[in-house]
């Protein structure tokens, strides 16, 4: 694909329950990228992205971005 892309190895994604970033978080997800987020609420989507093997956490705290994050 993209070679800036295919250097993503870790994602982190805010609001990843939401429509858009859920997708963004599929797609990176489908790549091997592992993938990571908060969400303010536990929703089906988000139990559905967490059952993809997404870790998502719900209290807020940018300690808990991955420090090893290549993209925010």
């Amino acid at each position: 694909m993209n070679d800036e892309i295919d250097k993503i190895k870790v994602a982190y994604f805010v609001g990843i329950g939401g429509i858009g970033m859920s997708a963004i978080a599929r797609f990176f997800n489908s790549r091997g990228v592992k993938v990571s987020g908060y969400d303010r609420t536990e929703t089906t989507l988000t139990k559905q992205l967490e059952a993809e093997g997404i870790s998502i956490h719900y209290e807020p705290g940018v300690e808990l971005i991955p420090k090893d994050a290549d993209l925010v």
